[in-house]
């Protein structure tokens, strides 16, 4: 798995790469919560799995706990660019309808 973290004035982009399993969360929790203690000023974030092949429930969980952190800031948290097989197992889990999810950054952009 691989995580790029870019941030601008109005928007933190987290790209993700590869596969979102129980050996990669623990990585991505870390990345996410060093980023978040370094913010001073909380910028909505847009997490883009169209990179991601896999994710388990371990993956889920670490999508979760950034999307209450954000929700707790009072920070717009969006996903996008999920591919098919991890869209797949969002449905199955009931995230879909948990999460503010569109189909392209572009989207997720806009409905920022």
């Amino acid at each position: 798995m691989d995580i790029n973290i870019t941030e601008n004035a109005d928007h933190t982009l987290i790209i993700i790469t590869g596969r979102i399993d129980a050996i990669t969360a623990p990585v991505l929790d870390t990345r996410f919560a060093e980023y978040d203690q370094a913010k001073e000023e909380k910028a909505p974030v847009i997490i883009d799995l169209s990179q991601a092949e896999y994710i388990s429930s371990a993956g889920l969980r670490s999508v979760l706990k950034m999307a209450k952190v954000c929700n707790s800031q009072k920070v717009a948290f969006l996903v996008c660019g999920i591919q098919p097989p991890v869209y797949e197992v969002f449905r199955i889990s009931g995230f879909t309808s948990l999460l503010t999810i569109k189909n392209t950054r572009q989207e997720a952009l806009d409905a920022l």
